[in-house]
């Protein structure tokens, strides 16, 4: 099956101090991939790469070719992209607005009027988050009010109203608790069967427990990436090993 994303010789620069250099990498479709490395190691630039938003950040620079489904990014208009590459940040960002017209913003702006279909949605998403059960009777509720572990629950949702294709998580588990890291993770893991997932993530058994591809990072350059149990195990580059034995992160 081929990838979702390919991305070749891609390079990225903030105010031209290079962040990325040459990465070749391939997305697979429906599974989970976990970009791991030292702090300041470009992974989250390497995210952003991937829906195009350092594309639009000012005095930044990125060079090579990002690929979706075997278009290139730069091709497509951002509304698109946007809808077919969601984004969820490390800090839940809920709308200042009620439960309800977060998980309505997106499908509304794309054209979906319907009140039946609108409430379907948000019915579904919900359901496919858990988050259904705990909010259904205060959907008119401040989105701010909700707690942390269902704010960010609440934003992948709100990613999801948008069919994306790929979703992609920076840190989304930096700042919960245990309970809620650990819905979190049963919930990419179900999500996996629909959507192809990107997750950058400073937590190592976390990557050991949920990626299927693991994607290793070093001062900017793609070290090494393997299946998720065989990363793990018997990492292949010296970088990686010390990395993994804490010598250095």
């Amino acid at each position: 099956m081929d990838p979702i994303l390919t991305l070749r010789g891609v390079s990225a620069a903030y105010d031209g101090t290079p962040a990325l250099t040459g990465i070749d990498l391939d997305i697979p479709e429906r599974q989970i991939t976990a970009i791991i490395g030292p702090s300041g190691c470009g992974k989250s630039t390497l995210l952003r790469c991937m829906d195009g938003l350092l594309l639009e950040e000012p005095d930044t620079s990125v060079s090579g070719d990002i690929r979706l489904d075997g278009t290139d990014i730069r091709s497509l208009r951002r509304e698109d992209l946007r809808r077919r590459v969601g984004l969820v940040f490390q800090t839940p960002t809920p709308f200042p607005f009620s439960i309800y017209r977060n998980l309505t913003y997106a499908p509304q702006y794309y054209g979906i009027r319907d009140k039946k279909a609108l409430d379907a949605l948000v019915r579904e998403t919900l359901e496919t988050v858990g988050l259904y059960d705990e909010v259904k009777d205060d959907l008119q509720k401040s989105a701010r009010k909700l707690s942390g572990g269902q704010q960010q629950r609440l934003c992948i949702a709100r990613a999801l109203t948008a069919r994306p294709e790929v979703l992609l998580l920076d840190e989304p588990c930096s700042a919960l608790d245990v309970k809620s890291i650990q819905v979190i993770e049963s919930l990419l893991l179900r999500l996996r069967e629909q959507y192809t997932i990107v997750i950058v993530t400073h937590n190592l058994a976390q990557a050991r427990r949920i990626a299927d591809q693991v994607v290793f990072l070093n001062d900017g350059r793609l070290v090494e990436t393997g299946d998720g149990p065989s990363f793990f195990a018997a990492p292949q580059q010296e970088e990686a090993r010390a990395f993994l034995s804490g010598e250095f992160g």
